[in-house]
């Protein structure tokens, strides 16, 4: 083999080494590179889309705000997060007017912590003995409508002494026996939620000799509610 085959033999080899280094040294990290660029892109595009479909979640949520402030409102006026006791002795004093009525007396108490409901416990009957040739004793059906001693209350885990309070309220008006009928009636379908839970009359105007014959003086007892928000403790009534 002469020395110019072995030079250009030699050159090859070294180009092949070189072109091989290259590629490794120079286009494979930047191959790597490249890869993991598209793998970031993939993943920022994934996450991309995940907060566009919680855009899109919150603009539907937010269409439907108003609804949704709509049906509080009515709920915050029922069962407000303070005593609202202004508020309310304005709806007592338009209700006084619209059932013809005449306010004599408003006492407050200082809000208490809610008691739940407990049901009552079952009291078992006690065995007695028979005789089992005799013919069995009737089964008594109660009246329809007659509700069941056993019907546990109504309940709910959410409302606790640490979040709900009850004041308990008395109003006294005057005014015909129809007409506090009527005051009774919007008492309890009016905004602020109020539970009576008694009512006395007596016939007589006390001491206005000017008013009619057949009126009465009410006494209506009963209950409203506070929210208590958490953390918190209503302000006793001033």
């Amino acid at each position: 083999m002469d020395k110019n085959r072995f030079w250009m033999i030699g050159s090859i080899l070294i180009m092949i080494v070189v072109l091989v280094g290259g590629t490794i040294l120079g286009i494979q990290p930047q191959l790597a590179a490249a890869a993991a660029a598209n793998a970031q892109r993939d993943t920022v595009a994934t996450a991309n889309a995940g907060q566009a479909a919680v855009l899109d979640q919150l603009k539907q949520d937010f269409t439907g705000l108003e609804s949704l402030k709509s049906e509080l409102a009515p709920l915050n006026a029922s069962v407000p997060s303070e005593t609202g006791m202004a508020a309310f002795f304005k709806q007592l004093d338009a209700l006084a007017g619209s059932t013809q009525v005449t306010l004599k007396g408003i006492t407050v108490a200082d809000p208490a912590p809610y008691v739940p409901v407990v049901a009552p416990e079952a009291v078992a009957a006690p065995a007695t003995e028979t005789d089992s040739s005799a013919s069995p004793a009737p089964t008594a059906v109660p009246e329809p409508g007659t509700p069941s001693l056993g019907t546990p209350p109504v309940t709910n885990s959410k409302i606790t002494t640490e979040n709900f309070a009850s004041m308990d309220i008395t109003v006294t008006v005057k005014g015909s026996y129809v007409n506090t009928l009527q005051f009774v009636n919007g008492l309890q379908t009016g905004a602020r939620l109020f539970l009576v839970s008694g009512l006395t009359s007596a016939h007589g105007a006390g001491d206005e000799a000017a008013a009619a014959p057949d009126d009465v003086t009410a006494t209506i007892s009963g209950l409203v509610y506070v929210l208590v928000p958490s953390g918190q403790e209503v302000a006793p009534v001033e």
